[in-house]
């Protein structure tokens, strides 16, 4: 079976549900099509009158939680360019990584383009059909799976975790990090990117008293400044 059908049928289910808008998005020279949502808003409506439903009686469609999958963050669009200039230094092809909290999966499907071996791994069964879309043209080094990392095991390590704006609760930090020092190689890294909030200012220094060799550099996405760090586990950490 060719790509082409199986973009169309999966599409043609995503349309059931939401609405989407399709363009063709550039990380350093090379472009990918990318689907997302044409409206996060009325996707987080959705979700409240789901939840208004519920309380009838009424079961809903799926697990309610915040439709933080719905949106573009402005840290995946900087991780993605990020992960291309990268690629020219240190190539991606061959690597095994996780986009962790991946939603529609953008930095996986930049990972994916770059020719590394991918798992899109998200909480929300939504944003996965989304992933898998997004991330078809590489479907033979591709996998997308729901994964909540505050609970869950892959038995599998990576030479890349990946997680773009999942630093927004300070109480993630530590599921977080337990979860990368448990998937990550020998030499492996870990790449977060956040838009500068307030509230994970500590991150860098948090994550390096816990024995983390910590470097960050920062990228103009949209209106945001985006901190990406990246981080090694130091020997004997």
């Amino acid at each position: 079976m060719t790509a082409e059908p199986d973009r169309a049928r999966l599409l043609a289910r995503i349309r059931r549900e939401f609405d989407v808008v399709e363009e063709r998005l550039t990380f350093g020279a090379r472009s990918l099509a990318f689907a997302r949502v044409a409206d996060p808003d009325k996707v987080l409506d959705e979700v409240c009158e789901q939840e208004t439903l519920r309380e009838k009686g009424i079961p809903p469609k799926r697990e309610l939680r915040m439709p933080y999958w719905a949106a573009v963050w402005e840290s995946a669009s900087a991780i993605g360019e990020h992960l291309a200039q990268r690629d020219a230094a240190r190539p991606l092809a061959g690597l095994s990584a996780l986009d962790l909290g991946c939603g529609m999966g953008m930095a996986g499907a930049v990972m994916a383009m770059l020719g590394a071996r991918v798992v899109l791994a998200d909480i929300d069964t939504a944003g996965l059909l989304f992933a898998r879309l997004n991330t078809l043209p590489w479907a033979a080094r591709t996998t997308v799976t729901r994964l909540d990392w505050s609970r869950d095991d892959r038995d599998e390590r990576f030479d890349m975790i990946v997680g773009a704006d999942v630093l927004y609760d300070a109480t993630q930090w530590a599921p977080i990090e337990a979860f990368a020092r448990r998937h990550l190689a020998p030499g492996g890294v870990l790449i977060l990117g956040e838009p500068s909030r307030i509230g994970a200012d500590g991150f860098p220094v948090w994550l390096a008293d816990l024995g983390w060799a910590v470097t960050s550099s920062e990228r103009v996405a949209g209106d945001l400044t985006v901190r990406i760090h990246e981080a090694r586990l130091a020997a004997g950490a």
